[in-house]
């Protein structure tokens, strides 16, 4: 599930209206046309505890914090530095395990300490395990900490469209109505997007919390069963890039999980909407999901971790 499905204001216009953020942002919402690319942008490499700043960064971890699917196989992901296709993950098996319960919808408004309603907030629509961690978080680290989560979430997409623009062409084979959709989901955007997401939750908020709350935004009901998998898999790429690099700055996280998805340490979907390695798909070639819904999964989060 896309995480703009949150909602890009969930948090700041409320603390914007009580005086402890920032102007909100102000993002694009422009059409393909609009901003033509031939590629990904490049950021400068950086030097990093865990990565040379030339070689493939290497985790050294196996799926600790998972809980997602099995964990199997997300550290030899984002360690594989550059191995062959026969080197990595199954991919069937990556669809097939990372995938979750469906949670119940819920309408949740923001409340200090987890309690107390805020003045003037909205509602919105979020799984349930999402609205418990919310509220988790409101109470360690209060509206503060709201507003921190919310500004992530801007970072992620602000940085996500800067690294990788709009393509200068849509594939043939998605049609008109769907060319917002694809531009924004199932592609190398996205799949830098989620892991750059969590890895900046986890380095303000610790990995726990930041695996429950990423896994229980996948519980939406009826999630498509590629995408949920792309995007856990994804997901547990980016905490564990940041596990490995405790001490790394957002501009170094970035850069780290940019030379994951050129290295296809993440996965995306082909234009046959299956999931295949990042480096194996040449950008804005990516295909759109099946939509195919998922049954079964793995349990959903308790909801109980604290932010630290």
């Amino acid at each position: 599930m896309s995480i703009s499905s949150i909602g890009r204001d969930l948090i700041g216009g409320v603390a914007k209206r009580l005086g402890i953020s920032g102007p909100e942002q102000t993002r694009s919402t422009s059409q393909p046309q609009s901003q033509p690319a031939s590629g990904p942008t490049s950021q400068p490499r950086v030097q990093v505890a865990g990565w040379d700043g030339t070689s493939s960064f290497d985790s050294g971890r196996t799926g600790s914090g998972s809980g997602s699917g099995t964990g199997a196989g997300v550290g030899a992901a984002a360690g594989a530095a550059g191995a062959a296709v026969a080197g990595r993950p199954d991919l069937a098996g990556i669809e097939r395990d990372y995938q979750v319960q469906d949670d119940t919808m819920v309408k949740w408004r923001p409340k200090g300490l987890g309690i107390i309603p805020v003045p003037f907030a909205g509602e919105y629509n979020v799984t349930q395990t999402e609205a418990k961690l919310l509220d988790k978080l409101s109470v360690d680290r209060g509206l503060l900490g709201l507003n921190k989560f919310n500004d992530i979430k801007d970072q992620a997409f602000d940085v996500s469209e800067r690294l990788y623009p709009n393509p200068s062409s849509v594939p043939g084979g998605i049609a008109p109505g769907d060319q917002q959709e694809w531009m924004n989901n199932d592609g190398h955007r996205d799949a830098f997007r989620h892991a750059y997401w969590n890895a900046l939750m986890t380095r303000e908020f610790g990995a726990e919390w930041t695996q429950q709350f990423a896994t229980a935004h996948e519980g939406l009901p009826g999630n498509y069963a590629d995408r949920e998998a792309m995007d856990l898999y994804n997901n547990q790429v980016g905490r564990e890039i940041a596990l490995a690099n405790p001490n790394a700055s957002p501009e170094e996280l970035a850069t780290l999980v940019q030379q994951a998805v050129t290295d296809g340490r993440m996965v995306v979907l082909d234009d046959k909407s299956n999931l295949q390695w990042s480096d194996r798909v040449p950008y804005g070639q990516h295909g759109l999901s099946d939509r195919v819904p998922g049954t079964g999964g793995q349990p959903l989060p308790d909801g109980n971790a604290s932010a630290r």
